[in-house]
């Protein structure tokens, strides 16, 4: 008997995957992605955007030589503070010291604000001539007073407030100027040496550093109209007999104008040139 082969139908295996499946989870994954981002943008709001902390930041600088403005405060008409000796004589001498070490570094082009210090010339004035010729730095140099009786007496400096365009900039050659006054000998106020003033009408508002809050008052004119990195320096009390001795005095401004010439270097980090 003759066998009979039995053909056996063979169902045809799917892969249990077809296309309408794969529509069906790529709108899943985007539905799930799209939710997340919701969720991430809303809890996001209100959020400070995050930032390089001012005591990690180190400022970008390009290649040599480096613009530095030398803002000499005061002169002309306006003497500034009064005392053991005159403001605006001491910034002048200062500012002319500092000059000089810059003209004979090749790293640096010194620059000023006005076309002499006997001329008078408003901040927003000094600060739209710094701006014309393209400065990478600006230096303020000034002298503090205090009321007679009173022996106040050390340096302080005043950056670029928080919020601004280069507060951050500021706020690290702040930190070299301190450090470079603290090494020739300069007693720091406040925190470091280092402060924030606001202008509230005619009131003027003294902060620490340590506030580091966005206000919406104005700060000194030179810093907040000058379109680079900006630090008002105050680099000795001119009422009194030690302070004036040490930096406010002939020898002491050629004192503070190589300790400022250091902070310079040091924020561009170049090597200074030896003392003479």
């Amino acid at each position: 008997m003759a066998k009979h082969s039995v053909q056996r139908k063979r169902k045809k295996r799917g892969n249990g995957f077809s296309f309408g499946s794969a529509v069906v989870l790529v709108l899943c994954f985007i539905g799930v992605s799209f939710g997340l981002y919701l969720w991430q943008a809303a809890f996001s709001i209100g959020q400070p955007t995050p930032t390089v902390d001012d005591d990690d930041f180190r400022p970008t600088i390009g290649e040599p030589p480096y613009r530095i403005v030398i803002d000499a405060g005061h002169g002309g008409s306006d003497p500034g503070a009064r005392g053991v000796v005159q403001e605006s004589e001491m910034t002048a001498a200062t500012a002319e010291a500092l000059s000089s070490w810059l003209e004979r570094d090749p790293n640096y082009i010194p620059l000023t604000t006005r076309e002499s210090y006997d001329s008078t010339a408003k901040p927003a004035e000094r600060a739209a001539a710094a701006n014309a010729q393209d400065p990478d730095l600006l230096l303020s140099v000034h002298g503090n007073s205090a009321p007679e009786g009173s022996s106040a007496a050390g340096f302080e400096c005043y950056p670029a407030v928080p919020g601004r365009a280069y507060h951050q900039e500021s706020y690290y050659f702040a930190k070299q100027l301190a450090k470079a006054m603290q090494a020739a000998g300069a007693s720091l106020r406040g925190r470091g040496g280092i402060r924030y003033i606001y202008y509230q009408g005619e009131v003027k508002q003294l902060v620490e550093s340590s506030h580091k809050e966005v206000r919406v008052e104005r700060s000194f004119t030179i810093l907040e109209d000058v379109n680079c990195p900006a630090v008002l320096a105050e680099q000795c009390f001119v009422t009194s007999d030690t302070d004036v001795a040490q930096f406010g005095s002939e020898d002491g401004c050629k004192q503070t104008a190589r300790a400022y010439y250091e902070a310079i270097c040091a924020y561009f980090e170049t090597t200074p040139l030896p003392e003479e």
